[in-house]
């Protein structure tokens, strides 16, 4: 017959052993907590960037009239007559209609999302690629609206508007890496209040999320 022999236990390794075994599991299920934490950002992120755009279509912007316009009626509320030159104040889903129509253009001083605009943005990302520079709060939702606006009927779009769509195209993802890095060291460094008022909607909402996320791992892997 076989017979097998069962090595003593020192009670020192098995509570070292238990021990081990307790804070694999603690880092096992504080690793599943962030992978949570983070399927849940990027669902919260679809919401929140959509209740951005809501925002932004109601926030109230300067156009100028490009011709006569008749008297028309939005929402209750009575507007015009314009003529050509003339200024005024709208909420950015009618201007937004009267654009398409080719009836007024952004007023220059309100135009954050112009082409200009978003290359001297370009040019001074590109020359200091540390400095934080201030991106007004409503400017990815303006972009992203401008680009789909001047994408929708491709058939007759001029020359001119597709060069601006492809310069959108490639500013765009540029902005947002290097931003997105400058995010990360300001969400690491705990500056957010510091510099939220330099930041986009968007990009606030990512900071708050990302000082919490590193505040909370900081914490968890200390224990």
């Amino acid at each position: 017959m076989l017979q097998y022999s069962i090595p003593a236990i020192n009670n020192s390794d098995l509570l070292i052993t238990m021990t081990q075994n307790t804070r694999a599991m603690s880092l096992f299920h504080l690793g599943l907590n962030e992978v949570c934490t983070a399927m849940r950002i990027c669902i919260d992120s679809k919401e929140a960037i959509k209740r951005f755009e809501m925002s932004f279509l109601n926030e109230i912007r300067g156009c100028v009239f490009l011709k006569s316009t008749p008297e028309f009626t939005v929402a209750g509320q009575k507007f015009g007559p314009f003529q050509k030159g003339d200024r005024s104040e709208m909420p950015n889903w009618v201007i937004e209609k009267l654009l398409q129509s080719e009836y007024v253009d952004i007023a220059p001083e309100d135009a954050y999302e112009s082409l200009r605009r978003l290359q001297n943005l370009y040019r001074e990302e590109e020359k200091n690629p540390h400095k934080f520079q201030t991106f007004q709060p409503f400017l990815y939702t303006a972009i992203a609206r401008k680009t789909t606006r001047l994408q929708s009927d491709k058939t007759s779009m001029d020359p001119r508007k597709y060069e601006e769509v492809e310069m959108l195209r490639k500013m765009t993802p540029f902005l947002v890496e290097t931003r997105l890095s400058k995010i990360l060291r300001v969400a690491k460094s705990g500056a957010y209040q510091e510099k939220r008022q330099q930041m986009a909607h968007e990009e606030r909402w990512l900071c708050e999320e990302l000082a919490g996320l590193l505040s909370g791992w900081r914490q968890n892997i200390m224990e």
